[in-house]
């Protein structure tokens, strides 16, 4: 089985032809453009080529076998990658919860005086509301 690559080849006018008579020798040398320069002014030359490349074998002892390492390297691939997402994600929500604490922390020791003021104030509001809406007694009256 071969591959068709389609290369651009750059250099000199002996290097390009160099190129060329090797690939034709070695029989892989399907097509090719005519050479055109690449400047006014650059004595190099690009010749577009069309290359025949056999892709390379691979011997097994047993087909079923190829196929079975092939799809469990597949899948120990998307394991790997579905592991490393899961992770990153859990660190991420882990470094957002750690975020969200230290800026608690660091709003309760500003603003630790007024927080404290505020719980004093209601629980006196509290106990005032408490003592106006009974009559004092104890809530039964054996008591």
């Amino acid at each position: 089985m071969t591959h068709i690559r389609t290369l651009t080849v750059v250099g000199l006018p002996e290097q390009v032809a160099n190129v060329i008579r090797n690939h034709r020798a070695a029989g892989t040398l399907i097509a090719m453009t005519v050479p055109r320069p690449v400047s006014a002014t650059d004595p190099r030359v690009r010749v577009g080529i069309r290359l025949a490349q056999p892709l390379p074998s691979v011997q097994v002892d047993s087909i079923g076998q190829y196929i079975a390492d092939r799809h469990r390297t597949r899948n120990h691939t998307r394991r790997v990658a579905l592991v490393v997402a899961l992770t990153a994600a859990a660190v991420a929500v882990i470094a957002a919860g750690a975020w969200i604490v230290a800026q608690v922390v660091a709003f309760i020791t500003a603003h630790a005086a007024l927080i404290v003021g505020a719980i004093v104030l209601a629980a006196i509001a509290a106990g005032l509301l408490i003592t106006a809406t009974t009559s004092g007694k104890r809530h039964c009256p054996g008591c």
